[in-house]
């Protein structure tokens, strides 16, 4: 919500001033002066002069205003966003990337209101992050209620606050590089309060080192039905007793668009020294040291100034280049290319040029005595020069006259390639420079394009080359080119063997003249059509197979597996669990000749040594022996006292200490109860009785539970 504030207005001088737009000066350094020379001028030289900016020298004690600067303003960045979302809000201390005085003092730090304002017064009451940007005012420049230490550009009512209908964003970059840098406080497309359809656009430029301020106007347009229209541009001393303002923007009901308003400081002199240093470009070579410089370039010449400038606060680094243009508004010479000449032969060279004063031919350098016209004819190798001059200015030309042997090449004796390269042919002279020219025929056509002195050939047939030296002679040479069919090499698709199988690897070809096998990268010294691999592991082979003039190679992957490693599990009784590693798994299990199954558990093995057997999902098989363990349990005994199955037990039950063992008649009569241990066994009595023979039933209780039951017979 707006407050109406009463002002309490001072009466102050307004200090206002324009500088004339003819002499505004853009950059830090300018390069004052001519810079372009006609050849035809009486005069051949120019006089640079170094143009430093005013506010490089001036104190900002006071300040000019210029209303028409004829400068670019900088180009628009992104930018950083202000923390300033409300309405009269001032933003945080933003750091400045350089020092910038304003009205005498050193600044290194500003704070930017939302209302159009930037103030170097951090400290001041009202003036602080924390406080109002006032946005109600309705008196001129200078005037201490007036924002004080502050740049007015263009102050009037703004609206950031996106909550209340506003729009637009605050946004500040740095431009440029140093010493040259500028620190830019952009307002885009804000808002103006009560006025909400009306945006405003504009700018606020600190310039590094000059302390130039700018202040552009993109468009501001007037809501005057809010604090009667009122818009300032001004910048404004810490007391509010001094202002610099344009004419005809104080306080006021105003509107503007597309005007930049300058203020540039104009103190008493700065106390400073000043270091030139010219440089002529084309040599790279220091040339003065003064503050102006005549040159006389004979051609378009660059020049660099470097100045510095030592000021008691800091010292100011400055470059400019400038180009010193001389306008030749006459023919150049032109000798023609270079020549090459056969022996004895003679070339005449014209250097005519429109409106030559003197002529002065050369040979390699040396003036050649009495060679002064237009015209000369050469009879010798050099390089010839003709230097013509046409008043003040000068052309030269030069041109390079080889006299030449007649060409010696030698394409070589006739050639067998194998198919699918390519030979080359070299016909290049072994007593010339590389300026001949080529033609090449196959089979008496001549080859289009074909120019240079090789030749890439890749079909059988007769190929002639005729060369041209410079001096036109000619000489030709012949090659018959033949192609040999290229072996097709197959060693196969990749295999896979098992541990114990040896590889044998053979090539489809068995009639090369060599054979090269190389095994994982290292070659072997077999030179046959095959080879043997054995042992596990990865291996990638390699043949190089040559076969008359062709060389073809290919490769193959072989993988030997790791042996198959059978780990048996015998378990009481009976049991046997099968593990497996090595090979390629999944595996398949079988115990002695079974067929193969999944489940490596078996069940229900007889007493004794068992084949455990793997096969692996390559069908590589292994097998080891193992010893099962299950009960004995005898069918029959007769214990008649001869020795031979006098008694009945269950052998091996007593590996279980504590099991049970009972036996029984036909009709289930308990005839005997019997340990498991080696000492307890059946003699075929009941109650000291001998039993008559028939067949008896057992019933065997494990100390884990499990239970067999079965018969025997009993036989007298």
């Amino acid at each position: 919500m707006k407050r109406i504030l009463l002002l309490f207005v001072f009466v102050l001088l307004e200090l206002s001033g324009v500088i004339n737009a003819q002499t505004q000066q853009c950059n830090l350094l300018e390069i004052e002066g001519e810079t372009s020379i006609n050849c035809l001028s009486p005069s051949t030289c120019v006089t640079l002069n170094a143009s430093i900016m005013i506010g490089v020298r001036k104190e900002t004690t006071s300040y000019l205003i210029n209303g028409s600067v004829p400068c670019p303003p900088p180009p628009v960045d992104n930018g950083i966003p202000t923390s300033i979302t409300l309405d009269d809000e001032w933003s945080p201390v933003i750091p400045l990337p350089f020092t910038f005085y304003f009205f005498g003092q050193a600044y290194n730090e500003l704070i930017i209101g939302d209302n159009g304002v930037v103030s170097f017064d951090t400290r001041q009451p009202g003036q602080r992050a924390t406080g109002r940007c006032e946005w109600s005012f309705n008196v001129s420049a200078p005037n201490p209620s007036l924002f004080k230490n502050t740049i007015f550009g263009a102050y009037h009512d703004l609206l950031v606050d996106p909550t209340i209908g506003g729009g637009g964003e605050i946004v500040y970059y740095v431009s440029g590089t140093a010493p040259e840098r500028k620190f830019v406080v952009d307002f885009r497309n804000v808002s103006q309060y009560q006025c909400t359809s009306l945006h405003t656009n504009q700018r606020i430029i600190l310039h590094e080192s000059s302390n130039v301020i700018d202040v552009e106007i993109i468009d501001k347009p007037v809501c005057a039905q809010w604090n009667h229209g009122n818009a300032l541009i001004a910048i404004q001393n810490k007391l509010g007793n001094v202002a610099y303002v344009p004419q005809g923007r104080n306080t006021g009901n105003w509107g503007a668009s597309d005007e930049l308003w300058r203020f540039v400081p104009n103190g008493n002199a700065i106390s400073s020294s000043f270091e030139y240093k010219w440089y002529d470009l084309s040599t790279n070579t220091l040339i003065s040291t003064q503050e102006s410089i005549q040159v006389c370039p004979t051609r378009t010449t660059d020049y660099r100034l470097e100045v510095s400038v030592i000021r008691p606060r800091d010292i100011v680094r400055l470059s400019k280049n400038i180009t010193v243009n001389v306008d030749y508004s006459h023919d150049e010479v032109d000798l023609g290319p270079d020549q090459q000449m056969c022996p004895g032969d003679h070339i005449q060279l014209d250097g005519t040029v429109e409106n030559a004063t003197a002529y002065q031919w050369q040979r390699n350098g040396v003036d050649i005595p009495g060679a002064t016209e237009a015209t000369y004819t050469a009879t010798e190798d050099g390089i010839y020069t003709v230097n013509v001059e046409i008043g003040i200015c000068s052309t030269s030309d030069s041109m390079e006259i080889t006299y030449y042997p007649h060409p010696e090449i030698d394409l070589g004796p006739d050639m067998e390639v194998c198919e699918g390269e390519t030979a080359i042919l070299d016909a290049t002279p072994s007593n010339q420079s590389g300026n001949e020219t080529y033609e090449w025929q196959k089979d008496g056509q001549v080859i289009s394009g074909a120019t240079a002195s090789t030749l890439e050939v890749n079909e059988t047939g007769t190929y002639v080359v005729t060369v041209n030296a410079p001096n036109m002679c000619v000489v030709t040479d012949t090659i018959r080119v033949h192609f040999q069919p290229k072996p097709e090499l197959d060693l196969g698709e990749d295999k896979i063997f098992c541990s114990y199988e040896t590889a044998v690897i053979s090539a489809n070809i068995t009639d090369g003249s060599s054979y090269e096998w190389t095994i994982n990268g290292t070659p072997s010294d077999s030179n046959q059509n095959e080879i043997e691999i054995s042992g596990s592991g990865e291996y990638d082979i390699i043949l190089t197979m040559t076969k008359g003039v062709c060389t073809v190679e290919d490769s193959i992957h072989i993988t030997i597996l790791d042996p198959i490693i059978v780990e048996p599990e015998p378990i009481l009784f009976g049991e046997l669990i099968i593990h497996a590693s090595g090979g390629i798994p999944p595996y398949k299990y079988a115990v002695d000749q079974s067929e193969f199954q999944d489940d490596n558990h078996f069940y229900n093995l007889s007493d004794g040594e068992h084949m455990a057997r793997v096969k692996d999902s390559h069908n590589c098989i292994a097998e080891i022996t193992t010893h099962v363990t299950n009960l004995i349990i005898p069918t029959y005994f007769s214990p008649n006292n001869d020795g031979i199955a006098d008694i009945w037990r269950i052998g091996n039950a007593e590996l279980m200490p504590g099991s049970k063992l009972y036996v029984y008649d036909r009709y289930g009569k308990l005839i005997k109860e019997l340990g498991v241990d080696a000492e307890s066994f059946w003699d075929g009595t009941y109650n000291g009785k001998a039993v008559f023979s028939d067949d008896y039933w057992y019933v065997l209780i494990l100390n884990n539970g499990k239970v067999y039951k079965g018969h025997f017979s009993l036989i007298r």
